[in-house]
């Protein structure tokens, strides 16, 4: 186990965008190398990934979206991404987080736990009042921080289809529902 490190949170900006990225590929491939077929991982470009990072970051939908980053040391080691929920039931209020990922040598090291807390924190001051997650029902790891965090599954799932052209019928990851009250 790592030992709890000096790093921080921050808004994200522009020049993390490279990072970001290269944090988000290397999760989903330690997470899921096993699960998703290499094509898929093919079809990932980090460029891609950069260019949508940067314009998440340079130019929000709105007040209720923001992009984190956890750091150590000057490099972006863990990232988080909260939105307006978008579930079809989801009431006023409610606050999702869409993106939380830490680097497979970062983890255990509270990164994922400051930015839920940074993350909670940015959806109370926009007027929040709920905080949703979607996570693969088997992501022991996740599942035991959010349940430390006082989130629970509301018996909510999904099907979220993956890939973009190629897969999207045919690969497709099932997720559970967890939430909590700010």
């Amino acid at each position: 186990m790592l030992e709890p490190s000096t790093g921080f949170v921050r808004d994200a900006t522009a020049a993390d965008a490279e990072q970001i990225a290269q944090v988000q590929t290397q999760c989903w491939h330690a997470d899921y190398g096993d699960s998703w077929p290499p094509e898929l991982f093919e079809s990932l470009a980090e460029s891609d990934l950069q260019m949508q990072w940067a314009r998440a970051v340079i130019a929000p939908p709105g007040p209720g979206y923001r992009v984190l980053v956890a750091t150590e040391a000057d490099a972006v080691v863990g990232f988080a991404a909260l939105a307006p929920s978008s579930d079809p039931d989801a009431e006023a209020g409610e606050a999702e987080i869409v993106a939380w990922e830490v680097a497979p040598a970062h983890r255990r090291a509270g990164h994922g736990s400051r930015l839920l807390a940074a993350l909670a924190d940015h959806a109370r001051s926009v007027g929040a009042h709920t905080l949703v997650v979607w996570t693969a029902p088997d992501d022991e790891a996740r599942r035991t921080l959010l349940d430390q965090a006082g989130f629970a599954a509301d018996g909510a799932h999904r099907e979220v289809a993956l890939g973009d052209g190629w897969a999207a019928s045919e690969v497709r990851m099932r997720q559970v529902r967890l939430v909590t009250a700010l």
